[in-house]
């Protein structure tokens, strides 16, 4: 398609897990088109920190961040854990220098997970002239995965980061993510690999 860019996001839903082919691919909407909000939940718990996952979250976050400044895109950031919830950006423009915001990021104590997708969604719905996407990085050790598979299903697209396997080889898998995945049929799970 001349012009166009390859939609990841549609993409890598329609490819469900399978090996990527030319089928799979979705392009993105012409310039002038609505512009995506990317709502980004970013688990800053003991058990990302400790897995090492918290830093490489950070840094995929980071990514992120830069090519939705590239794209004039707007973004919102909510961090959550030790119980609390703080959305360090409510939905704007992308900032053109996130390292200031994201780096100086510390991790600790328990998941609120329910709690930071309720309010995700509510900032979706409050923000819904401009179509969301909701990036919610987590290693889903959370007891609210039962209570949250048992839910309504959601009506924003969502990925969910599975940042669980960072964890390593000697340490027992939850699940969380893959378990939301089934009970949210249009939800796309990612894993976050990468090595020590």
């Amino acid at each position: 398609m001349p012009g166009a860019s390859i939609d990841w996001t549609a993409t890598l839903r329609q490819r469900q897990g399978l090996p990527l082919a030319p089928a799979h691919l979705r392009w993105r909407q012409p310039e002038g088109a609505v512009r995506r909000q990317h709502l980004f939940l970013l688990d800053c718990s003991a058990s990302m920190v400790e897995s090492g996952a918290f830093a490489q979250a950070k840094g995929l976050l980071l990514q992120w961040l830069r090519r939705a400044y590239l794209q004039r895109e707007s973004v919102a950031l909510l961090c959550f854990g030790a119980g609390r919830l703080h959305w360090l950006l409510e939905p704007t423009r992308a900032p053109r220098w996130n390292a200031d915001l994201i780096e100086p990021l510390r991790g600790g104590g328990g998941t609120p997970l329910a709690h930071a997708l309720q309010s995700g969604w509510q900032m979706a719905a409050r923000y819904s002239r401009q179509p969301s996407c909701l990036w919610l990085l987590s290693d889903f050790r959370s007891p609210d995965v039962l209570q949250l598979e048992r839910g309504p299903v959601p009506v924003v697209a969502q990925i969910l980061v599975d940042c669980e396997t960072a964890a390593g080889q000697n340490r027992r898998l939850f699940g969380g993510a893959e378990r939301l995945t089934k009970a949210w049929p249009d939800t796309l799970r990612l894993p976050l690999k990468f090595t020590q």
